[in-house]
């Protein structure tokens, strides 16, 4: 992919004045002391007043207190000042002086001047608006949070003065791919990474900064994280969850969650509206980022979602004739998302849970009712007019929902498989399952395999044919990335089970390969997601060796074995390993994927109170797999093949 740069940033003008990435020094200030005031709040007939009401608990008698408090200090700071004069933190004249003691100038307050990175001289005005433009194009219409006032040139100054965490965030992620200065996005994430460490300690934020940390989560930016792995493993969803996790404790102590309800707006409306779309982007990066990871959403809940529909949302409506209607497209993702919800609830809900419907079968009634609303969505908004990019993400959100849903009924087939097997049954596990699935269509779950392989495949085949990867996919959040990653992965497991005939295996390596493609494409450079993740399914479909002393033994390549180049055929199956189903990951486990394929031990084995089979003429990998067996042996509710 070509370097991605700005104008601005192109030119080394700027760099003289380049302040060191891990310090923000501002202008030396000298605080003259201010004049004497009164620190006791004032006890008036108008503050007695502002308590309003009986507090219903502590935190309410705080705030009160608080704004008693605040109202006094304000009061106070503004004794002494002249009309000349400005005033600093504490009601303080705020001035440079030179070395002689001389007033030369006055150090902003407010303004893009004022702003952190710029009073540093980390950036100037004309690099932020540029990033800010950036984003506005590139960013933007995939999670339209940021109050389009702000894409004005003139508004760059209110930006900066009242929305600290919100800008802060667009630049970190509008200069997460700059080739040419990569020292902006240092100095942005650093500054990032200090503004979302006071909110995690309790500095005083507003709905601003909960909008901040669900963009953070949509893209996470990689100055964001101390460590780049090479080969992706899933770090990405783990500070997402972080993230949103912030996010919501915030908005739920802003109260937030009280715009979840119609009803007649206690404060401006514009305000409100835009708290109820913040919100609303809580409940739905919460479930989304709960699917992908495989735990439970957050336990208070965002509320419930009253039936909120396009008008709910006039911040995103269409100003102009052409313009994009980003409340109907946010519409259907609230209901898609809902059904994203349901289906982890009920199906999802826990180990024990999932594993005693699949036994008792009577998850079937689900996945048809799941399957049949699916298609409901798809009839209502899948001619949504919309741009492109933006249609592509809703058809790419359909096709993952179809393979989460299905794929429970996959994993049923299996675990209903393992527990019919008799002791006394001499076939290896391999050839149990073999067995078990030579002949799908004769299986009572056969319309929910061949359904969950299919949305795989659709996922990947959009990704490949309709997706521009430098112009679109680029952009894109990552949660589109990482869905077609574990689309990759749930093909390569579905592969185990002998469910594809040779030539569909065929067509679906030949898939995979034209998705790394595409993801490398789509990245700015080696370390960026599409690239390291592009790795991972490169590592983990690249056919292995199988030694000759043992060919039915599942063989546990190390990164260096796997570079190893075989003719991509399947004429001579002993060239290729005999993959155990019973491995130690799961589709929706990129960290165990990453286990495997770079051959590190299966992260806490030790739990299982079990010991590796420790065999000398085995591979690691062997051992490992009977690790695995006997564990499912033990307890079907220890884990998941799928």
């Amino acid at each position: 992919m070509s370097q991605m740069s700005l104008e601005v940033l192109d030119s080394p003008a700027n760099s003289e004045n380049t302040a060191p990435p891990n310090s923000y020094p501002g202008p030396v200030v000298f605080m003259p002391p201010g004049p004497p005031t009164a620190a006791s709040p004032s006890t008036d007939d108008d503050d007695a007043g502002s308590i309003g009401s009986v507090p219903r608990n502590p935190s309410d008698a705080w705030q009160c207190l608080t704004g008693i408090a605040k109202h006094g200090a304000d009061d106070a700071g503004t004794e002494g000042l002249t009309d000349n004069q400005s005033s600093g933190p504490g009601g303080r004249p705020a001035y440079n002086t030179l070395h002689n003691g001389n007033v030369t100038d006055f150090i902003p307050t407010s303004g893009i001047k004022a702003y952190r990175l710029v009073q540093s001289r980390s950036m100037d005005p004309e690099t932020v608006w540029q990033l800010v433009a950036r984003y506005a194009e590139n960013y933007h219409p995939y999670i339209p949070l940021v109050p389009r006032k702000y894409f004005d040139r003139s508004a760059l100054d209110a930006f900066a003065t009242n929305e600290k965490h919100l800008l802060t965030a667009v630049l970190t992620i509008a200069s997460k791919d700059l080739v040419v200065r990569p020292e902006i996005h240092e100095y942005c994430s650093k500054y990032m990474h200090e503004l979302i460490s006071g909110i995690a300690a309790g500095a005083d934020c507003d709905v601003e900064a909960v909008e901040a940390l669900l963009l953070l989560a949509e893209w996470e930016p990689q100055g964001l994280r101390p460590r780049i792995e090479r080969v992706g493993r899933g770090e990405e969803d783990r500070a997402s969850w972080m993230h949103v996790g912030l996010a919501l404790r915030s908005g739920y102590f802003l109260g937030l969650d009280r715009t979840s309800f119609r009803g007649d707006p206690s404060g401006d409306p514009e305000t409100e509206a835009r708290k109820r779309l913040a919100w609303t982007n809580c409940y739905i990066s919460d479930r989304l980022i709960s699917v992908r990871i495989g735990r439970a959403f957050w336990s208070r809940g965002p509320g419930p979602m009253t039936g909120l529909v396009s008008k709910d949302f006039p911040s995103l409506q269409p100003i102009k004739e052409g313009d994009e209607d980003y409340a109907r497209i946010f519409q259907a993702t609230l209901d898609l998302t809902q059904l994203y919800g349901n289906v982890h609830d009920v199906l999802y809900s826990g180990m024990r849970t999932s594993n005693q419907m699949m036994l008792m079968g009577d998850y079937v009634k689900y996945v048809d009712d799941f399957r049949l609303a699916i298609l409901r969505w798809k009839s209502l908004w899948g001619s949504l007019a919309c741009s492109p990019p933006l249609k592509i993400t809703l058809q790419l959100s359909y096709e993952y929902l179809r393979l989460y849903t299905n794929a429970f009924a996959f994993q049923a087939a299996i675990s209903q498989s393992l527990v019919s097997r008799h002791k006394s049954d001499e076939l290896s596990q391999r050839e149990h399952f073999r067995k078990t699935f030579n002949n799908v269509a004769s299986m009572q779950d056969a319309r929910f395999i061949y359904e969950s392989i299919d949305a795989a495949k659709s996922y990947l085949t959009i990704l490949v044919n309709s997706v521009d990867p430098e112009k679109h996919l680029h952009f894109m959040p990552l949660r589109f990335y990482l869905y077609g990653i574990y689309a990759a992965v749930f093909l390569y497991k579905a592969r185990s089970f002998g469910v594809m005939t040779r030539p569909e295996e065929m067509d679906v390596r030949g898939l995979i390969t034209r998705t790394t493609e595409v993801l490398k494409r789509a990245s700015a450079g080696p370390d960026d997601i599409g690239a390291r993740y592009a790795r991972l399914l490169e590592l983990l479909w690249k056919p292995k060796q199988v030694p000759t002393t043992s060919p039915t033994a599942t063989h546990w390549s190390n990164e260096q074995q796997l570079q190893s180049t075989f003719p991509n055929s399947f004429a001579d199956q002993s060239n290729y390993v005999y993959f155990s189903p019973a491995n130690d990951f799961s589709w929706l486990d990129l960290e165990a994927v990453g286990d495997y394929v770079s051959g590190d031990q299966i992260p806490g084995a030790g739990s299982l109170g079990l010991e590796t089979f420790q065999n000398p003429d085995l591979g690691p990998g062997e051992g490992r797999s009977q690790t695995m067996q006997t564990a499912w042996m033990g307890d079907i509710s220890t884990n998941l093949f799928f």
